[in-house]
């Protein structure tokens, strides 16, 4: 039995950057560990061809290929039923893992008695240059306990978890969007200990492809309910969820394409007004952001948002970190 499973699903990535990521798994300082890959796009032959041959030269990595296409929740849980190690890693097929990333993440674990844990990250491009990196994390499971109800800064690709605690809450929910956030939610429910290091031990890749405009309408829509859920004395099981779910993003007209594209303009105005206020150009902070806060769903959002940063910029003063 490995220490370590790394649960992988693998799409759309170019062979390029999936064989980047292989790579980087297979140059870590703590080799006892296992890959569970599933292929969600089964008519992807490069991809395929590459996962292939890598499971016929290393036997550490096992290749599942879906049928259709599953999407990432259904992936993981896929590959979490192969796994047989203690820690569970999650890791995407664009990322890079820094060599001694498994080796102080279980380190940290033990040390600190968590049952999850977080790194910190550098962001890269398409073509594997840095160009930026994540903000500072809040890394005690106290304040973590405080700052996820209001929202996540955890990097889901980057998470370490003991196996035993994400079977105990089930795996993985498929949810239209922020799967990650559930998670963290339902291991807090569950009385969980979540704790983070701001070692950057991923490289996290930025492509362009990563948020339309119809998904910023769709994330706030789920993150609103899965925090109004958390504030229930009970979670909602995954079938009760599906249900609420299903209703409160009809209720909201989540797909409908006008309003979410009236939704993420008036949110980029929100963000743009700030900045204008900043730089002391106060009537056209003030032309920007009014109409914007005209609008019910923008100010629920710009709410949430102000309640996370007053949090998160409390915790950031209070500092505290994983030696």
């Amino acid at each position: 039995m490995p220490t370590i499973s790394v649960l992988m699903a693998a799409y759309n990535e170019t062979p390029t950057q999936l064989a980047a990521a292989l790579n980087s798994l297979q140059a870590q300082t703590l080799s006892d560990f296992e890959v569970e890959i599933v292929l969600d796009a089964p008519d992807n032959q490069a991809l395929r061809d590459i996962l292939t041959q890598w499971q016929a030269n290393d036997a550490r990595f096992h290749l599942h290929i879906n049928a259709d296409n599953m999407g990432l929740a259904n992936s993981l849980n896929v590959a979490l039923s192969h796994a047989t190690g203690t820690y569970i890693a999650r890791m995407d097929a664009d990322d890079l893992a820094m060599p001694k990333r498994f080796e102080r993440q279980v380190a940290l674990m033990k040390a600190n008695g968590v049952a999850v844990l977080s790194t910190n990250a550098t962001f890269i491009d398409e073509r594997g240059q840095v160009v930026g990196e994540h903000d500072w994390i809040p890394e005690e499971p106290a304040q973590l306990a405080e700052l996820l109800p209001l929202g996540s800064d955890l990097i889901h690709p980057s998470v370490m978890m003991l196996a035993s605690a994400l079977r105990a809450v089930n795996g993985y929910r498929p949810l239209p969007t922020a799967e990650d956030y559930d998670l963290w939610l339902r291991f807090l429910k569950a009385g969980f200990a979540i704790g983070a290091t701001n070692e950057r031990l991923l490289q996290y890749r930025l492509r362009g492809n990563s948020m339309t405009q119809g998904d910023r309408y769709k994330v706030f829509l789920v993150t609103a309910y899965l925090q109004a859920a958390y504030r229930r004395p009970a979670y909602p099981d995954a079938q009760t969820q599906v249900k609420e779910l299903n209703a409160w993003l009809t209720k909201h007209q989540q797909a409908d394409a006008a309003i979410s594209a009236r939704f993420t303009q008036n949110v980029k105005n929100l963000s743009e007004g700030k900045q204008a206020l900043k730089a002391g150009h106060v009537l056209k902070a003030m032309h920007l952001t009014l109409p914007a806060l005209m609008s019910p769903p923008v100010r629920a959002y710009a709410q949430q948002s102000q309640r996370f940063n007053k949090k998160y910029q409390q915790l950031r003063r209070q500092g505290g970190n994983y030696a």
